[in-house]
């Protein structure tokens, strides 16, 4: 079954089948490896200065691959988020800082041998964006 690119409506509605909420394509940005959701529950004032957007791990947002994953890793401030038009180079930064994070998350779980094996293809893909080795396991 070849692995097909979401539409932003189909990516809205998968993320929301998985984290049983109803959620509008106008509430998430894909950027990255990463999912972003506006959770419409924080108001205005909240979104100044709470980590109100959900990151969640999606790379290339693609069905069937599990990259749509039922938890958030972190949360960012909306002005850290692509949700600020013209934030490129903020988004840029929060990008690296979320696969940073995420990438040092991983390489602790194998170091305890406690990854799942969709989590070592996770780290494998960091790896490989950051022209590393792969990380072998049995």
């Amino acid at each position: 079954m070849t692995k097909a690119k979401l539409t932003i409506k189909s990516i809205a509605l998968c993320l929301g089948e998985r984290i049983g909420e109803d959620i509008s394509p106008r509430e998430i940005r894909v950027r990255g490896n990463w999912l972003f959701y506006m959770n419409p529950y924080y108001d205005k004032e909240e979104q100044t200065f709470k980590k109100c957007i959900d990151c969640y791990w999606a790379p290339d947002a693609r069905y069937n691959s599990g990259v749509l994953s039922m938890e958030a890793w972190d949360g960012v401030k909306l002005v850290d988020s692509p949700f600020i038009p013209k934030n490129d180079e903020v988004v840029s930064k929060t990008l690296k800082t979320l696969d940073k994070e995420y990438k040092e998350h991983l390489e602790e779980g194998a170091e305890r041998d406690s990854l799942s094996y969709s989590a070592y293809d996770d780290l494998n893909v960091l790896r490989k964006q950051a022209g590393e080795e792969a990380f072998r396991y049995d």
